[in-house]
């Protein structure tokens, strides 16, 4: 098995320097292992000098510098051409760090997913946010040191040639700007036409493919100033796996869908998965029409069954049935008075343990709408 390391850089020397430095420190334990650097063309040159001047002793170094400036999205789709010849490739961004140990990792997750066509790609790093609508994001652990998750990843991930190649001939008819869809989180279908991410996430949702997720991430990301952030916040960084850690346990049975919903909980409910909606988060808001629909929303319908919000993460008060009257189980084909009280942000009160007065919502609204207006 051979894997690279492919970091893409563009006009940040800082950040340049700061994921090199982190890959420096990884485990390699004597393998071979080729990194590339590929830096889009701009009018930093100190990015090149210190690409070239990077001592890398663990294999072949190559640092690729485009004579035309191609811009975020065909960069990084660019950058996939350097899988040809190995079983891996680890993407890094130049904002992104990685763990120690994040080589070892990677190499365990190639030999195991290499040849699954479930599998779309390998995640370094791990949410500690919904993305979507910025609130705490908590998977469900089991005795593996993984999960599975249809959201591909741009902060650290490893791409195989098997699975990229389905990923870019998808990608070769469908390449078009798109906008909302139903099956589509609202949030991918916004962001500029310079994102190749959200094609990538695209693609999970609809040929039903997983990245696989690490419970402790091995990447973080910095949020630097860039071409899609206007000004660098510490929002998703998340704790990185320390040591040299070995042995990862590759058995996932928690799989998430690009909502960050559970996809384990029709089961649980005892519902076929293309009857019912799962929005614990209010993301979807059954735009599909389902006939189920598990929200926190008070809605009038009838209410097969509610449950309460206290265990973390949510999905566990379903798993282990604790009743209550915060999170509901409509059948929205029977309308109904809904008689219970409404909580006012009984998520905002359950994620973080407390209720917001009625001034300071409506200071967070506000600063909310100025940072959409923006581009934050």
């Amino acid at each position: 098995m051979k894997l690279a390391i492919c970091i893409i850089a563009y006009n940040r020397p800082a950040s340049l320097e700061r994921v090199l430095s982190s890959v420096e420190k990884g485990y390699f334990n004597n393998d071979i292992v080729d990194l590339i650097i590929s830096i889009d063309k701009s009018p930093v040159s100190e990015v090149e000098t210190i690409a070239k001047r990077f001592d890398w002793p663990h294999g072949d170094k190559q640092v690729v510098t485009h004579t035309e400036n191609l811009g975020l999205r065909r960069h990084v789709l660019e950058c996939g051409g350097h899988i040809s010849g190995y079983d891996g490739l680890i993407v890094l961004e130049d904002d992104v760090y990685v763990a120690p140990s994040f080589f070892n990792y990677a190499k365990e997750c190639v030999a195991k997913y290499g040849d699954d066509d479930d599998i779309a790609g390998i995640s370094l790093y791990n949410f500690p946010l919904n993305y979507h609508n910025l609130m705490p994001f908590i998977p469900v652990r089991s005795d593996s040191d993984v999960f599975l998750m249809r959201n591909a990843q741009s902060w650290g991930q490893v791409w195989m040639p098997r699975q990229w190649k389905r990923f870019m001939d998808w990608y070769a008819v469908n390449n078009d700007e798109f906008g909302e869809m139903p099956h589509l989180p609202i949030s991918i279908s916004r962001w500029p036409k310079s994102s190749w991410l959200k094609y990538h996430t695209r693609y999970c949702i609809e040929e039903n493919k997983y990245f696989v997720y690490p419970y402790t991430a091995l990447s973080t990301c910095f949020s630097d100033v860039g071409e899609h952030t206007g000004k660098s916040f510490t929002l998703f960084q998340a704790p990185l796996q320390g040591g040299d850690k070995r042995g990862f346990r590759l058995n996932p049975t928690v799989r998430y869908d690009a909502f960050f919903e559970n996809e384990t909980i029709p089961s649980l409910l005892g519902i076929d998965n293309d009857d019912i909606c799962v929005d614990f988060y209010n993301e979807k808001q059954n735009r599909e029409g389902r006939r189920y629909w598990l929200t926190t929303r008070r809605e009038d319908f009838k209410i097969v069954r509610s449950f309460a919000l206290q265990l973390k993460p949510y999905d566990n008060n379903i798993t282990y049935g604790i009743d209550g009257q915060q999170l509901f189980l409509y059948d929205t084909e029977t309308a109904e008075l809904n008689r219970y009280p409404f909580f006012r942000e009984s998520i905002t009160e359950y994620l973080y343990g407390y209720r917001m007065s009625i001034t300071k919502s409506v200071r967070q609204l506000i600063k909310t709408i100025k940072n959409k207006i923006a581009g934050r």
